[in-house]
């Protein structure tokens, strides 16, 4: 008999890790279970009987060859992999079982996650400064092709995505500030 899948859809930014761990560990007691993540907040569930599953989640980017050997550390400790979206890993367990629920055991493993989001960030927010310095200046300079006319509209987006970078960026400082005074 084939089990029924359902998608969600739910947002989680990357400092509300905890809420989406939270979430899905509800989603189970309901009876839904997580197959996989796609992208940019897409969930499949299967569905099948309520259970208490314990979801968590990490953030890692690493060649393949240590891929393994980071996912058999965690089925050491009695994880299920169950996927990946962009970097971040998901994993559950049975609540039931005697082992910890915690992938991260102390405040600085927790630091560690958030700071490997924020070099991530970092990253894009300097491509999309290069792009408003040098590029967009460019762009605004006088043309007579009108298909700059849709670049520079596109151009606009760019500051934006930016300021949205820095808000990240805030928001992840922030959360590393909170855990460091736990």
């Amino acid at each position: 008999m084939e089990k029924a899948m359902v998608r969600k859809f739910k947002w989680f930014w990357p400092w509300h890790d905890e809420a989406e761990e939270a979430w899905l560990g509800e989603m189970s007691k309901k009876g839904y279970h997580l197959s996989s993540v796609g992208v940019m907040g897409i969930y499949r569930f299967i569905v099948a009987e309520p259970q208490d599953y314990v979801y968590r989640l990490d953030y890692q980017t690493f060649p393949e060859k240590d891929k393994q050997e980071y996912l058999q550390l965690f089925r050491d400790a009695g994880w299920e992999h169950i996927g990946e979206m962009s970097a971040w890993q998901y994993f559950r367990k049975g609540s039931k079982q005697r082992e910890p629920d915690e992938i991260f055991t102390d405040v600085e493993s927790k630091v560690a996650k958030y700071k490997r989001v924020l070099a991530y960030l970092a990253f894009f927010l300097l491509i999309e400064s290069i792009y408003v310095v040098i590029f967009a200046h460019n762009i605004w300079g006088d043309s007579p092709y009108s298909w700059w006319g849709i670049i520079r509209a596109i151009s606009l987006l760019v500051p934006l995505a930016a300021l949205f970078l820095m808000y990240a960026f805030v928001r992840l400082i922030l959360r590393i500030r909170q855990l460091r005074r736990l």
